[in-house]
């Protein structure tokens, strides 16, 4: 699989977002500053809601799906870590890519049970795959943190360091 990408400069807009209202509308303290703020976070969605839903997977699967979801979990803090914030489409794409790491894993396993060269070839593509989607997801959240107006991490750590004045203490 050979992922193209645009030059900088023919680069499709991100979508903006507008502020987070649990950052935006909450003080120093962590307290709610307004009842604008508070209708605004009454109005987001459910942690449920972003939580992977629990898949029924065939047992000799399950070691795969638990390192799937802690793949996931901790890939996607690392994107959001490094660019300030993660799409729905890169997290779509890091999805994708951890099914197919669980997948690749699965197929590589089945295949040293009994030697299945082809079972082999089927892991290494699933595998390679999955590099591909995860460098397609790292290079668009880079893009997408390059137009996010005041989004980078290097940004959120100073607003955090000047609000507790010049302390960053207990914030990470």
């Amino acid at each position: 699989m050979h992922v193209e990408v645009l030059p900088p400069d023919e680069q499709p807009q991100a979508q903006a977002v507008g502020g987070d209202p649990l950052v935006t509308g909450r003080d120093s303290a962590g307290k709610l500053r307004s009842s604008a703020a508070a209708r605004a976070l009454a109005k987001l969605p459910r942690r449920s809601r972003f939580l992977p839903r629990k898949l029924a997977c065939d047992p000799r699967f399950e070691p795969h799906n638990r390192r799937r979801l802690e793949w996931q979990r901790k890939r996607m803090a690392e994107l959001q870590a490094a660019h300030g914030a993660v799409s729905h489409g890169v997290g779509a794409m890091i999805n994708a890519a951890a099914w197919l790491y669980a997948g690749g894993e699965f197929a590589s396993e089945r295949a040293a049970e009994t030697s299945d060269l082809e079972g082999f070839k089927s892991a290494a593509t699933l595998t390679s795959t999955a590099r591909q989607h995860e460098l397609a997801a790292w290079e668009l959240c880079a893009r997408e943190s390059k137009v996010r107006p005041g989004a980078t991490p290097t940004a959120a750590a100073l607003a955090r360091f000047t609000s507790n004045g010049g302390s960053d203490a207990g914030n990470g």
